[in-house]
């Protein structure tokens, strides 16, 4: 059985299309767990109205608010499903999402798909999120998709995941310093497990008016990055609690999360940083999936 872990908070607006496009999954033998993160808004209404007509849903709402990491780790903690997929409150899934994800997983702990972006009233912007992720390719082996995850930003959505109940054995609780549940789950995934990628897009993500702009937006390529110098700071953490949770890890991966935190413990100084963007060059393809830059409306 699929297990759906489904965070919600204050979600009312748009919670009852994401339910809707859930229960009509080609695959109908799953529960869905939702966790309500203490809504001031009637989301709790919507949720137990649903509860009720049908049996595959099991709400449970926090006594205060925990915030989105944990009330996704307490939803997933709570499924008893031999495969578990994350569901945000306002996206709308496509209705064969779990049917492609179960179908592509295969033996790695973690498959992700695609997404395509539409707006606050349903409509497609006609970009999906490896657009707007500068994607040109995603390497095979889940090893080299570590280098993106952490020496960039990961690319893989926890939306669009569907992962393997014996992961949470050493992937919960996800670590305090890191800043995002599937990010850490992908680098996780990358060293151990297996970390699997299908470009078929399965999920339609919402991008409110909130949080989007209305001029266009570059699309990120390498000297964009070089200029920014962001450094992600939670891939050390990251890095560390894989060596402190996972017995037995191949010589060559703790070989390269011991040069994550080297990485990340020289960006302090001038020689450090010189030296750790003469490593991005060297491995330009896997650091940097990035097309030339043009403009994206969204």
């Amino acid at each position: 059985m699929i297990s759906i872990a489904m965070a919600t908070y204050n979600g009312a607006l748009y919670v009852q299309k994401q339910l809707d496009s859930i229960l009509n999954q080609t695959i109908r033998d799953f529960e869905l767990i939702i966790c309500d993160d203490y809504s001031t808004d009637n989301t709790w209404d919507v949720l137990q109205e649903n509860a009720n007509r049908d049996h595959r849903i099991h709400c449970y709402r926090n006594e205060s608010n925990l915030g989105f990491k944990k009330n996704f780790e307490k939803a997933m903690c709570l499924c008893s499903g031999e495969f578990i997929a994350l569901s945000d409150q306002d996206d709308i899934w496509l209705q064969n999402h779990l049917e492609v994800l179960l179908t592509h997983i295969g033996d790695n702990m973690i498959v992700c798909g695609d997404a395509a972006i539409i707006d606050e009233n349903d409509n497609r912007k006609g970009i999906t999120l490896s657009d707007l992720d500068c994607v040109d390719f995603i390497p095979h082996n889940s090893f080299d998709k570590a280098y993106r995850i952490f020496f960039n930003t990961s690319i893989f959505q926890g939306a669009s995941m569907l992962i393997r109940r014996d992961f949470l054995t050493y992937a919960i609780p996800v670590p305090e310093l890191v800043n995002f549940h599937d990010a850490w789950f992908s680098a996780l995934a990358s060293c151990w497990g297996g970390l699997k990628s299908i470009p078929t897009i399965i999920t339609l993500h919402r991008i409110h008016s909130s949080n989007s702009s209305s001029h266009p937006i570059w699309k990120k390529c390498f000297f964009v990055y070089y200029r920014r110098r962001k450094h992600f700071k939670d891939r050390l953490t990251m890095a560390i609690e894989i060596q402190k949770r996972v017995p037995n890890l191949p010589i060559k991966t703790v070989d390269f999360l011991v040069f994550v935190e080297r990485y990340y413990s020289r960006i302090n100084f001038k020689m450090g940083r010189c030296l750790n963007e003469i490593f991005r060059l060297q491995h330009y393809s896997l650091v940097y999936t990035t097309r030339s830059k043009v403009y994206l409306e969204v």
